[in-house]
């Protein structure tokens, strides 16, 4: 699952380094793809928390 570069410079970090961890461990894309999209949804989750409590 190759990712552009702008797609590399707007992602969090953290998911940006769970996904290189991903390519180290040699993980297929569909399950990079899978992980990816939880944790995108766990950071939109998290973000809607955050405004709601300020």
């Amino acid at each position: 699952m190759e990712m552009s570069d702008d797609s590399k410079r707007s992602m969090n970090p953290v998911i940006h380094k769970c996904m290189k961890h991903l390519d180290v461990i040699g993980v297929d894309d569909k399950t990079k793809q899978i992980v990816y999209m939880y944790m995108k949804t766990l950071e939109d989750e998290l973000k809607k928390e955050i405004e709601l409590n300020h």
